[in-house]
Formats: C-alpha cells, sequence, structure tokens
C-alpha cells in the first residue's frame, strides 16, 4: 500500500494541492481510500476529497472522514474511521462503531459534547441522513487478515453485530480490500478469462438455444472460490452496474445462507453469467471469456459470509450467440438490462444501454475521455490519467445543462432529475454534440477546481464572500461562462435578450444548443484561471452582491447555487446590464485571447444546429396589450380560483399548473386561441395540453 500513497502524494502535488507527506497515517489512508472508492480516482475531485477529512488528533471520537456515497442506491452517508495496522486489535475494536455511532448521532442532535466540526457536516443537507438516506459506518484498515478463516471470523462477529439505531450499518475494508478497489481503477478487466465451477451432479442441466446455453445448480462453494478470485478482477464487469449495498435485502440474504441454506435454492433468483464458450467435464464447467450479468448482490454475500456447508444457487449460463463485438456487446447489454429486476434498479441503471449512451461512450473515447455510463463502473488510470479525461454520463449532463441549457441551480441540486426526468434526458441526451465542445466542458471541470484550491491557498479574507462563492458555484460559473461564449459567437442575441418582456423569455434565447465547435483558445490553466476571475469579479459576485443589498443576512452559498432563479434573477441579470450594449471593447480584447476563434464554416454549423434545436423560436411578442385593466384583474383572480382547484384535485404543486408571472402574462393579454397562448411562451407543452382549454374558457367569460 506504500507505493500508492507514495503515488497519491505525488497526485497531490501534481495538481497544485497541498504536500501531504506529513500528514498523519490514519489520513493518508483515508485519502487513498477516499480518492479510488468515492472519486474513481479523478484528480479533479481532489478538493471535494479534502473537504471530506474530519480527522483530529487526540479526539475523543475516531471519525477520520465523511463522504457521500453517489454511487449507493440512496446516496448513504458514510463516516469513514481509519485505524492503522499497528493500532488494530480484534475484537476490542468492535466498541469503535459504536462509538463512532454515538458520536455521529451527539453531533446531528446539536449536543454539546459533540466535535462542532461533526455539526457543520451534519448540518448540511448533503449529509442528512434518514430512512430513505442510510448511514454505513466504515472502518478502513491497512491490516490484512493472516488467513481466509481469520477474515471471515472478523466478518462474520461484524455481521452479527446490531447497531443502536435503524437505517445503520457497519463495514469493514482490509488493506487488501483498498489494494483490488484501487486495481480496478488503474487497470480494469472486462471479463474473466477463464475458471473452473463446480456443480450439483454430472448431466443435470437443461439445454436451450441452438448456441447450447445451459441452466445448472452451481455449488455456493464454488461461487464463493470464484468471488474470492476474480471478485475484483473482471467477474461484474458486464453487469448492469456493480454491486450497491442494500442493509434490508442483503440482510435477508445472510440470514438464508446461515440459517436455512437448504432452502436457498426456492428462495434465491439465482445468477446469471455470460460466456464466450464452456466445456463440461462431469460435474465440472471450464468457463471461457465470462462474466456475471446477474446476481452480483448474491455471489458477493455468498462470497463474503462464512459458512461450511455447500448449498446451491441456480445458475443460469448463457454461450454468447454473436461473432462480432459489436454483436456480442449489444446481446449482453439487453440481456442485463432486461433480467436485472430483484434489486432496486435506479434511473441511470436503466438507461445504461440506451443506445445513444453507448454512443456517447464511443464518442468520447475517440477523443481520448472515459464516460462512465453504468454504476460502480472503474476507469483505467493509465490511459486516462488527465483530469478532464474521465466523467459520468450524469456529469457530463450537469455541465450541458448549465452552459447551454442555463440551469445550473438545476445541475447542482437535481442531479437525480438528469436520467431520471424523461424530457431532461432527451433534451440533454437526445442529440449529439461536437466531441471538442464536450471536452472543453470537461476542462472547465478540470480548471475550475484547480482554481478554487488555488484561492483557498492565497486568500487574504478581503472578500468575505468569495470562499464560499466559488467552493458551491462550478456550475454557476459554467452557466455565465455559456452566456459569454454564445453572446460572443452570436452578437445578435443581444437585441433578442434585452428586447423580450420576461426573464423566461430572456433565458430561451439563451438556452438553445447552438455550439457545434471547440469553445477554447489553448488548454492553458492560466487563461482558464483568467476567465474564472474575470466571471467572478463582473457577473458572479455583484450578481450576489444585489440579493445582499435587500437580504443582508443572506449567507447560504450552498443553497443560493441550487437555485435556478437566484441565477436568472441575480447574475444574469448582471450579464445583461454590462453587456447591454455590446461587450465593450477591453473585454473583447480579454475574451479573443481566451476563446477558440471559429471558421465561417463552424459559424454556420452552429446556425444550422440552432434551427434544428432550437426549443422556441424566437419571435418580437407585443409590450402593449388592449385589455381593460378592470378585465385582467378579472382574468388573474379567475385563474387563480382555477389554480387552486386544479392542483387538489390532481395533487400537484401550483407552479405545475402556471407560475404567477404565467397568470399575469395570461390576464395581461387575454389571448382568444391555443395559439395566441402558446405565442405568450409563459407555458410548456404538458400545461398548454393539460389546462389550455380551460384557460381560453375563462378568458372567454370575462372578455
Amino acid at each position: 500500500m506504500d507505493k500508492y500513497i507514495s503515488n497519491l502524494i505525488s497526485e497531490f502535488k501534481n495538481f497544485a494541492f497541498e504536500d501531504i507527506s506529513n500528514y498523519s497515517e490514519e489520513e493518508k489512508i483515508l485519502f487513498l481510500y477516499a480518492y479510488y472508492h468515492y472519486f474513481n480516482g479523478d484528480s479533479s475531485k481532489i478538493s471535494d476529497l479534502l473537504q471530506g477529512n474530519t480527522f483530529v488528533k487526540g479526539s475523543q471520537d475516531q471519525i477520520t472522514g465523511i463522504y457521500v456515497d453517489q454511487e449507493s442506491d440512496n446516496e448513504d452517508v458514510d463516516v469513514v474511521v481509519v485505524i492503522c495496522e499497528k493500532d488494530f486489535e480484534f475484537p476490542s475494536l468492535l466498541k469503535i462503531f459504536k462509538d463512532t455511532e454515538a458520536a455521529i448521532f451527539a453531533a446531528k442532535e446539536n449536543k454539546p459534547e459533540a466535535r462542532e466540526l461533526l455539526n457543520a457536516f451534519f448540518r448540511e443537507e448533503e449529509y442528512k441522513f434518514s430512512d430513505v438516506k442510510p448511514l454505513k459506518i466504515r472502518l478502513i484498515t491497512d491490516f490484512n487478515p493472516k488467513s481466509v478463516v481469520q477474515k471471515r471470523v472478523i466478518l462474520d462477529t461484524l455481521q452479527r453485530i446490531k447497531p443502536l439505531h435503524d437505517n445503520v450499518s457497519y463495514n469493514i475494508s482490509f488493506g487488501l480490500d483498498i489494494e483490488y478497489e484501487i486495481l480496478e481503477v488503474e487497470n480494469p478487466r472486462e471479463y474473466v478469462d477463464s475458471a473452473v465451477i463446480e456443480v450439483d451432479a454430472p448431466q443435470n442441466f437443461v439445454h436451450f438455444g441452438t448456441e447450447q446455453s445451459i441452466i445448472v445448480n452451481l455449488s455456493a462453494l464454488s461461487l464463493k472460490k470464484l468471488y474470492e478470485q476474480f471478485g475484483y478482477r473482471g467477474l461484474f464487469a458486464q453487469n448492469l452496474r456493480y454491486y450497491v449495498k442494500n442493509a434490508k435485502i442483503d440482510g435477508n440474504i445472510i440470514e438464508t445462507i446461515r440459517e436455512h441454506s437448504e432452502n436457498f435454492w426456492y428462495y434465491n433468483n439465482g445468477i446469471i453469467l455470460i460466456c464466450d464458450d464452456y466445456v463440461i467435464d462431469g460435474a465440472s464447467i471450464l468457463l471461457k471469456r465470462f462474466s456475471i450479468i446477474n446476481g452480483g448482490q448474491t455471489t458477493k454475500l455468498i462470497g463474503e459470509t462464512d459458512f461450511m456447508k455447500d448449498f446451491y444457487v441456480q445458475c443460469k449460463i448463457i454461450k454468447n450467440k454473436y461473432e462480432s463485438d459489436g454483436e456480442k456487446l449489444d446481446f449482453i447489454a439487453n440481456v442485463a438490462e432486461a433480467s436485472n429486476t430483484q434489486k432496486p434498479i435506479k434511473d441511470k441503471d436503466l438507461i445504461a444501454n440506451k443506445i445513444e449512451q453507448r454512443l456517447l461512450k464511443r464518442q468520447l473515447a475517440e477523443v481520448g475521455v472515459y464516460c462512465q455510463i453504468k454504476r460502480g463502473e472503474k476507469i483505467n488510470r493509465k490511459l486516462y490519467p488527465a483530469a478532464w479525461q474521465n466523467t459520468t454520463n450524469e456529469e457530463l449532463g450537469q455541465f450541458l445543462l448549465s452552459f447551454v441549457y442555463q440551469k445550473p441551480g438545476t445541475a447542482r441540486g437535481g442531479k437525480a432529475t438528469i436520467c431520471g426526468n424523461k424530457e431532461r434526458y432527451s433534451l440533454l441526451f437526445g442529440k449529439r454534440y461536437d466531441s471538442c465542445f464536450l471536452v472543453d466542458l470537461l476542462r472547465i471541470k478540470a480548471y475550475y477546481k484547480l482554481w478554487v484550491n488555488q484561492i483557498k491557498k492565497t486568500d487574504d479574507g478581503s472578500d468575505e464572500f468569495k470562499i464560499g462563492l466559488v467552493n458551491n458555484g462550478m456550475f454557476f460559473m459554467t452557466a455565465i461562462i455559456g452566456v459569454i461564449c454564445k453572446i460572443y459567437y452570436r452578437r445578435e442575441i443581444l437585441t433578442q435578450i434585452t428586447s423580450s418582456v420576461i426573464s423566461e423569455q430572456k433565458m430561451e434565447v439563451v438556452a438553445q444548443h447552438d455550439i457545434d465547435h471547440t469553445i477554447f483558445a489553448e488548454d492553458d490553466g492560466q487563461k482558464f484561471f483568467a476567465l474564472f476571475n474575470y466571471c467572478y469579479k463582473k457577473f458572479y459576485r455583484p450578481g450576489y452582491q444585489f440579493l445582499r443589498s435587500f437580504k443582508e443576512r443572506y449567507n447560504n452559498y450552498s443553497n443560493f447555487t441550487k437555485i435556478n432563479n437566484n441565477y436568472s434573477t441575480y447574475v444574469f441579470r448582471q450579464i445583461e446590464f454590462e453587456y447591454r450594449t455590446g461587450i465593450p471593447e477591453e473585454d473583447l480584447r480579454f475574451l479573443s485571447n481566451v476563446l477558440y476563434h471559429p471558421t465561417e464554416i463552424e459559424l454556420q454549423r452552429d446556425k444550422a444546429l440552432l434551427g434544428k434545436y432550437v426549443n422556441v423560436v424566437y419571435s418580437d411578442i407585443a409590450t402593449v396589450s388592449d385589455v381593460p385593466e378592470n378585465v385582467s384583474m378579472e382574468i388573474k383572480e379567475a385563474l387563480v380560483a382555477y389554480r387552486t382547484k386544479t392542483y387538489k384535485l390532481h395533487r400537484v404543486k401550483a407552479y405545475e399548473v402556471f407560475k404567477n408571472v404565467a397568470c399575469d402574462r395570461i390576464a395581461r393579454f387575454a389571448p382568444k386561441s391555443l395559439e395566441e397562448l402558446k405565442s405568450l411562451r409563459c407555458l410548456d407543452e404538458a400545461q398548454i395540453t393539460l389546462y389550455g382549454q380551460d384557460i381560453l374558457d375563462i378568458i372567454k367569460q370575462y372578455s
């Protein structure tokens, strides 16, 4: 493990983060584990890694770090305790779990004896665990049990300890477990080359298909051995997602293994694996180039639960019936998606095998970027060493939502909707983006994290808002850069912005997919830093100050950057004000040095893209209404009454029927047809479909 820690120290230095060589051994082990387990070796996340460190030498509680496990089913809160090998004394260490749990709940309840740093963590929305957001207490150590038996005794004892509170679980990771996770990131495998499994009896199987796929009863001890040998080396590589812990389901499976193993075959759905070929020899089967695509949870729990008496698991062995690599992968993906139903599947799991996701992964791979489209998928850090060279489909969606579609609040606070909301998913992934453009978005990510780190090192305290704003502002900053780029490349949109009546119209003008080329002149960190400083001083900070001018005590930077309306009302307003008569000459010179200069062909491509993907075609809307004010007021009152009745009847949010600003606009202009209602551009298509005719009927009563 020492060599991995040494490499991590170098990684910190390479990206201008603090020298951790003099940090405590506990912190070094924490950083190593968290870097690979929570952040998949992504150097752009080092600042997030450091923020999770809570180690205080000599503290009564031994909590070393706190992280949110983004790849768990419910984004569990992980509280990490590090015990170095020299301090590892079993079973006395088991008391640490109880003490840690007590310290956590003391902090959650703001008890005076709790550490203030822990109190600060658990006040943040992201770290508030509950019935739907579980808490995991994880002890990690560089200690390795001397034998498989010793490891099983420790794990078995830990599994039998009942936490003090519901929805809390205890976990432990040894030195080799950490090293295996590192290998999965540094050098992932796509399958197991070959291995032998044992079944219950010779000839006891069922054939299916011309390719001769079979169903067998697999020995649990044989499956345990398979897991121990290849659990981190390709055994689950082709699954829809990797193992994701679920305490309730896992507990039921473990109980069956221990107490009712003779009934396991009846209670469990079994496992499915796909191989290129197999050879049967009596009760043994040699598998070639294979991976488990369903049953990772069952396999892991059998692999890590102590039992002596063998039992059997239903196993479907599918022989891939296709020859080409492309057809093989499609077949594996389809079987994996169709068969993964036992454990709750997240929206981002279900889209993992969609054609647009696989095309996106392939497109980015061609320009040197690894895109994770499946939870738990590991990146090969040797092939993709730079911070911008790795991303996830969700993360890329966040940057597109911010830069292109001007929704930075949703990008930060509504990450789950990237794949979970059908309309948003279609908006983001239902079209093709230029590869160089996507790479530049990832460069924003990489350099922004470095810029924040530099600010933290050099900040003199003269700007009281700066640390809080930049710490939480990556997507606000991305949205600002998006507006600047669109105005820089297409100056005519300034007129459209300034002549629009309401803020929704202004945002619609900007929120179009209309850049089809690279956006930065060079991959130069100093130029990125200069751009961030420019955006911060000119737009971001003044926008926040504008809010503070009438809300003096407002200082919740995290909440500020989770709300789209804060961006459009305060920050976007600054951009419109500064550029109201055009980009100033001094600013143009600066931007010309930072931004890419597209060819005429590329600019024409931008216009073609705007015509293809425009959300709302811009047209001038009347600013003067001929509807009498008293009639407008009557219409508005009737519309509000209709909205109240409708949202209560259908149990939806009031704004989902229509917003206040839409109500005002409809009452002001009193449209007489659906086309006129659409032209006001204050309702979306769904609202017009559901409520449009009712709205027109109300207007008709008063016009």
